[in-house]
């Protein structure tokens, strides 16, 4: 590692690498063309970012390109490199639809060492002859095989149409393999395997699971909006089930933010900051929007719908506890999506039943300081992981019971704002 990035990790007190990080550093800065693979969390940004940056010539026009498959993920990387580059006096330019273009013309002007972008900005700007990448010494795929599928490989075989240089490194990271022989014939050579999925780091996630009726999902999330220092990313399957969501969380006066394809690149900034200053208590978003964000500390996620496949959880739950912090998956559904999920992912699940008091964001911390790599101990609500059998009229009638009276808390304290305000009606306000 560059001497000036050890001196800046030794000033933040950072030691120790994470596994993917160790085994990607000296076959990057060699040049070699590898196919990383580790578990979401794992500090993969940082892995590519740290060998490949003090390769790089000042002044010398674009010699990095990282392609993500979101806009999110695109200015996520920016963020976290940009702090590095500048320790190298190197230039940053995020190339993401959505954003203004004239702007990122006129920097392209000033040729930067690096550039991060989606391959639909990347690839239009190539089409129209305002991209060159004559120069380029490496190119890093980010989410390799969210990019390598379907209209997208094809923006990227069109971006390497216009690098197509045997000389050119190219590195595949992701959480998730790639066929091997789709990204050996695209870029015309072999590439080196590094798999560190099977390496374990610490971590304390819990993986729970939430009897609820599909029409009872929506209040769920308005009585977890209660609790003190608690957010999450709630998942969900379509668009459609969201947006109705989302309006009903708005219609309760639950502080939510929302992360939608489609939506403008300042929308969906907007929301992102929002959540990430605690503003929002929840994110609702899909897969797609939501494919490798990193937001610190993260509580926990939750599956309002259940995921499609095994492979899709395991990207979901890679939102919280990440590098080995405390985090918790929550799922919501019936039994026969308990018994589907059980098929789908090999992880102990508990079942949840009554009240439960969910991890926060200062309990996440706390617990990683105590007793980092440790399961968190269950709360006395938890159950093994397999449903209950017991009256499931008792269960029905206590979550009716724990409903009313939520209902009822909320009704009382809005009669006595609306009492306090009459009383305090045409009296001058003091400072």
């Amino acid at each position: 590692m560059d001497s000036r990035f050890e001196e800046r990790l030794t000033s933040v007190g950072f030691t120790t690498l994470t596994p993917i990080q160790e085994a990607v550093a000296e076959p990057l800065a060699s040049g070699q063309s590898i196919d990383a693979l580790a578990p979401t969390g794992t500090g993969k940004t940082l892995a590519f970012t740290w060998p490949l940056l003090p390769e790089l010539v000042p002044e010398d026009g674009e010699q990095l390109l990282i392609l993500a498959p979101s806009q999110e993920l695109a200015m996520q990387t920016t963020r976290v490199i940009r702090d590095w580059a500048n320790v190298l006096s190197l230039k940053v330019l995020s190339l993401t639809g959505g954003a203004n273009i004239k702007h990122q013309l006129d920097r392209l002007k000033k040729h930067p060492e690096i550039l991060i972008g989606t391959p639909g900005r990347v690839s239009e700007l190539i089409a129209n002859g305002k991209l060159k990448l004559k120069r380029l010494r490496t190119l890093i795929l980010d989410e390799a095989d969210e990019l390598l599928r379907d209209d997208t490989a094809n923006q990227i075989d069109l971006i390497w149409d216009a690098i197509d240089d045997d000389d050119v490194q190219v590195a595949l990271f992701g959480a998730t393999e790639v066929d091997q022989s789709t990204a050996s014939g695209l870029f015309n050579r072999d590439f080196l395997r590094i798999d560190q999925r099977q390496v374990k780091i610490p971590t304390a996630i819990k993986h729970e699971f939430w009897p609820t009726a599909r029409d009872q999902r929506q209040k769920r999330l308005r009585q977890l909006a209660t609790q003190k220092h608690f957010q999450a990313i709630v998942f969900f399957n379509t668009t459609k089930q969201l947006k109705i969501t989302a309006s009903f969380l708005a219609h309760e006066h639950v502080a939510m933010a929302t992360l939608v394809r489609g939506d403008s690149s300042t929308t969906r900034s907007k929301s992102l900051m929002n959540f990430r200053q605690g503003k929002a208590k929840f994110l609702l978003t899909t897969d797609v929007a939501a494919r490798g964000l990193d937001i610190p500390d993260l509580p926990a996620i939750i599956n309002f719908d259940l995921p499609r496949d095994g492979e899709t959880y395991t990207h979901r739950a890679g939102r919280t506890g990440r590098m080995g912090k405390a985090g918790t998956v929550i799922s919501f559904g019936n039994d026969h999506d308990y018994r589907d999920l059980k098929k789908m992912v090999a992880v102990d699940i508990q079942t949840i039943s009554g009240n439960h008091v969910l991890p926060s964001k200062k309990t996440a911390i706390v617990a990683e300081k105590i007793a980092p790599g440790k399961q968190a101990t269950p709360s006395s609500s938890s159950t093994s992981d397999k449903p209950r059998t017991n009256n499931k009229a008792t269960q029905r009638k206590k979550s009716e019971v724990t409903n009313v009276i939520s209902r009822q808390e909320r009704f009382d304290k809005e009669k006595r704002a609306k009492r306090k305000h009459r009383k305090n009606k045409g009296k001058p306000k003091h400072n």
